[in-house]
């Protein structure tokens, strides 16, 4: 029970970090899209565009910057656009520290009858010692699937505010989607634990 109870948690620990992690990339990739769509020039007789673009990686995080510069032919005026984005390595840089360990402990505890092979491709919160174990898991994945079924339309419903959230939080429909992963999973490890207390 405390395995299970362990991968469970672990789990759903992981797929929020993973979803903030993307999330923080897809608000990066919107704020560099804006700065584009900001710098766009109509091609305009009489001007000379030149764009540069530049990426490090520091301390601060991998940033982005691209520098437009607009001359206009007949006065010589030149206009500067600049878009500068930096990305945190923050999330990612949890998600692998959580992750590490997480695989370490998920291999040392798993059941050794089986390959290497076997434990990779199977969900690590299974765990089917005995009879008794079997028909627990049997009834923790009705419980889990079943609430997919209902979790699922809940979710795609909510797509309908996905417009209005957009600009607040453009990695919304990463969050469903984890969501989505999120509710059968601890849906499993609840009716699991239930069921093997009986």
């Amino acid at each position: 029970m405390k395995r299970v109870l362990i991968e469970t948690v672990c789990s759903v620990i992981f797929y929020i970090l993973l979803a903030v992690a993307v999330s923080s990339t897809i608000h990066a990739m919107k704020e560099i899209d804006e700065g584009y769509e900001a710098m766009a020039v109509d091609e305009v007789l009489g001007k000379s565009v030149e764009v540069s673009s530049e990426m490090n990686i520091g301390s601060a995080g991998m940033n982005f910057e691209a520098v437009q510069e607009v001359t206009d032919v007949e006065t010589g005026q030149t206009e500067t656009d600049a878009v500068n984005v930096t990305m945190s390595p923050i999330p990612w840089l949890l998600l692998f520290i959580f992750t590490i360990p997480w695989m370490i402990y998920s291999y040392k505890t798993r059941d050794r009858s089986k390959s290497f092979n076997a434990f990779a491709m199977n969900m690590t919160e299974f765990q089917e010692s005995d009879e008794r174990e079997i028909q627990i898991t049997r009834s923790a994945t009705k419980a889990a699937y079943k609430s997919v079924g209902i979790a699922i339309p809940l979710l795609i419903a909510t797509m309908v505010i996905q417009p209005s959230l957009w600009d607040a939080l453009p990695g919304y429909p990463v969050y469903l989607l984890a969501a989505a992963i999120i509710i059968p999973t601890l849906v499993y490890g609840i009716v699991w634990i239930k069921e093997y207390k009986k």
